[in-house]
This record gives C-alpha cells, structure tokens and sequence, in this order.
C-alpha cells in the first residue's frame, strides 16, 4: 500500500468540524476551531478509507490526499 499523506488547506476551511467530528482518530478540533491533523501520514486501509471519507464530506473541500 502506497502512503498518502493528509493535508487541510486552512485558507477554504469553514471550520464545519465534519473531519474531527466523524473522523476523531485522523483530526482533532483545535481551540480556533481548525482542525489538527493527527495522522498526517495514512499507513492502513481503515485510515485511508477514513482520510477518504473526510476528503468527500468536508463542505470546503479543504482536505486532500496526497501520495
């Protein structure tokens, strides 16, 4: 499996929490409400499924995947 890394382009983030709150072991809701990525690098197919799901239901469409 190839690694990907997940990255949050703060500049479109909303701030909506759709990643910390449906994805708490990837992201983490910072005190400015942005979040933190906990994971940036994804090493197993539950995370990728995950990070790829957060990738789908952010509203900005402020979080990618990168290998």
């Amino acid at each position: 499996m190839t690694v990907m890394k997940v990255k949050v382009d703060y500049r479109k983030c909303l701030k909506a929490g759709e990643c910390y709150y449906n994805h708490p072991t990837l992201f983490q809701r910072t005190e400015n409400g942005l979040p933190k990525i906990l994971a940036e690098e994804v090493t197993s197919d539950s995370q990728r499924r995950e990070a790829e799901e957060a990738v789908e239901v952010c509203p900005a469409g402020a979080i990618s995947l990168e290998e």
